[in-house]
């Protein structure tokens, strides 16, 4: 015993689309398909979706699909008693010729025509399920031609249904959001029944994660495809499901062998960072301020004079035009700030005060003017708690650029000989 599968649709522009007439998918009530349990013969649902990708028409005289039956794992059923089927095409009559383990749906005037992007569902209802686990193959033939010939052609395609232990389940894998920022936690949420193994499974890492049904994942820096596979105890073997989900990350890490750029290559913003003389609040550290999320915010509390600084090291030496902070905390909680002193400076070790001060502030502060600076520094009167969501200085230097005829590096260098460069030297530093 081993994976039990079950097919699944294929992606859009994949073979699977176009080597056949229709392309179909297959779920399962209840998802997934379990066996009877000894004893008694229970019902299960069958719904197929077929869909007609290619860009021109056909038109078909009958679909037939055929229900393995039986006792055995590779069949389906015991009989096919009590089977209710039903089709969303308008106008087309279903048959169940037992003899021939076949359901056959005709349109009723003689034949039809599927057009491009078309789709409908065939549904087997209250199918009687056998009590073997495995793997039953139900195939699936249709009858069709181009449009106003004579031929009529057969396209065969099979459908695998798993067929798992009783009371076995593992469905519905989900992330919280699909959609994260780089370096962001995406929890993935699950369904799951007792008495099996699961592990999660992601890039080269695999969790145990049996006794869960969410787990966090931290850390997510490129675009990551997991997998969730559950195994359980079936006779004397063991059957596996496996299922997964998708998360998309802004802004991804790169991980190639080689890079051709046609083009600059440029490495956008130089890191800045943030310490503080005041003390800090329930951890609201001073790199908050500096993330660009207005959800997350510095908060430090007051001071009496002498007065306390925090220092914003902008990562090289630069004009700076403009400087925007936003104060408060989304609840808007801890305004106004009132009296906001800044400075600048070159060295970090003496500042030169931005004049007049900005008294009298309230949600927001806006500095428009021309200075050059590698430190700023901001202070404020009073003794009051202030929460700063934002800190924006611009304009924002290339951290790195590269062009044809140039490279600016704003980062430290190191050559492969081991000479290293600090932003003071590396436009002066040999290019190659």
């Amino acid at each position: 015993m081993g994976t039990v599968t079950q097919t699944t649709a294929a992606a859009p522009g994949t073979d699977a689309d176009f080597g056949s007439q229709l392309q179909y998918s297959l779920t399962t009530v209840p998802d997934p398909l379990t066996v009877s349990p000894p004893g008694t013969v229970e019902t299960r649902d069958l719904i197929i979706v077929g869909s007609r990708i290619a860009p021109t028409a056909i038109e078909t005289n009958e679909i037939s699909v055929y229900v393995p039956t039986g006792t055995e794992a590779w069949q389906l059923a015991p009989d096919l008693t009590g089977l209710q089927t039903s089709i969303t095409l308008t106008g087309w009559t279903a048959t169940i010729a037992p003899g021939n383990e076949r359901i056959l749906f005709k349109p009723d005037t003689g034949h039809a025509t599927l057009t491009p992007e078309q789709g409908f569902t065939l549904q087997l209802n209250k199918l009687r399920v056998n009590h073997e686990v495995g793997t039953a193959p139900i195939r699936i033939e249709l009858k069709w031609r181009e449009p106003n010939t004579g031929t009529w052609k057969t396209d065969t395609q099979i459908l695998a249904v798993g067929k798992f232990p009783a009371g076995f389940y593992l469905r519905n894998l989900k992330p919280h959001s699909a959609y994260i920022e780089n370096g962001d936690t995406v929890t993935l949420t699950w369904e799951r029944s007792e008495d099996a193994t699961y592990h999660l499974l992601y890039e080269n890492v695999e969790i145990d994660v049996t006794n869960y049904s969410t787990f966090p994942v931290h850390d997510i820096r490129r675009n990551t495809m997991f997998y969730l596979r559950g195994r359980i105890q079936a006779g004397t073997g063991t059957v596996e499901r496996t299922i997964n989900t998708y998360v998309t990350v802004n802004r991804p890490d790169l991980d190639i062998r080689n890079l051709t750029v046609h083009g600059d290559l440029v490495m956008p913003r130089v890191r800045q960072t943030a310490s503080t003389e005041y003390d800090l609040i329930d951890g609201h550290t001073p790199d908050l301020m500096l993330d660009g999320n207005l959800d997350t915010y510095f908060l430090l509390s007051g001071t009496v004079p002498p007065p306390k600084w925090t220092i914003i090291d902008l990562g090289v030496e630069q004009d700076v035009e403009e400087v925007d902070i936003y104060f408060g905390t989304p609840e808007g909680e801890h305004l106004p700030p009132g009296t906001v002193n800044l400075g600048y400076s070159l060295t970090g070790n003496g500042f030169y005060p931005i004049l007049p001060s900005f008294n009298n502030v309230g949600t927001e502060l806006h500095y428009r003017g021309s200075l050059r600076a590698r430190y700023l520094n901001v202070s404020f009167s009073g003794s009051h708690t202030v929460a700063i969501r934002s800190f924006e200085v611009r304009p924002q230097p290339d951290a790195l650029k590269i062009t044809h005829t140039s490279a600016v590096l704003n980062v430290p260098l190191t050559t492969n000989a081991g000479t290293t460069a600090d932003t003071d030297t590396a436009d002066d530093a040999p290019h190659t």
